[in-house]
């Protein structure tokens, strides 16, 4: 257990500190070791003990490809929070999480219509299809666009 003190901006705000809990964690990769820490707010031992997070999380790899996704590809800058307030800070990074969501999603859609694996396509190929195709979209009136149409 530990614990995340605010910044001096939202100290001064009255925020105090938040308790978290972190599970270190070893990765051999090509024969090498590396040490990671997951820091999280799930605090109850017996919802989800470290044999959880090993087990769901961490050892198949999901949880860095899906950072990685975020940070590299859908991100796509050097700095990756631009907001400095924490309420603009939590709202930035939902904003990134529905990104992904939206990106995911229609990945599943289009597996599904194709009837493959959603396995078989990949983040960076179907973000670069969407960046394709938002200018044949801007232009578009509500009424050619289905989520928007009436009726």
């Amino acid at each position: 257990m530990s614990w995340i003190n605010p910044d001096r901006k939202s100290k001064k705000k009255g925020l105090s500190k938040i308790q978290v809990r972190v599970i270190e964690y070893t990765i051999e990769t090509n024969g090498d070791l590396k040490t990671y820490r997951l820091i999280t707010s799930l605090m109850n031992l017996t919802l989800f003990p470290a044999l959880f997070w090993r087990n769901n999380i961490i050892s198949d790899g999901r949880c860095e490809n899906t950072i990685d996704e975020l940070k590299t590809h859908l991100l796509g800058r050097k700095t990756p929070i631009r907001s400095l307030k924490p309420r603009e800070v939590v709202q930035e990074i939902y904003g990134w999480l529905l990104g992904h969501y939206a990106i995911r999603s229609l990945m599943f859609q289009a597996s599904q219509q194709a009837n493959i694996s959603p396995l078989r396509l990949g983040f960076t190929g179907t973000l670069k299809v969407i960046r394709r195709a938002i200018p044949n979209f801007q232009d578009l009136k509500d009424e050619q666009l289905p989520f928007f149409s009436h009726g």
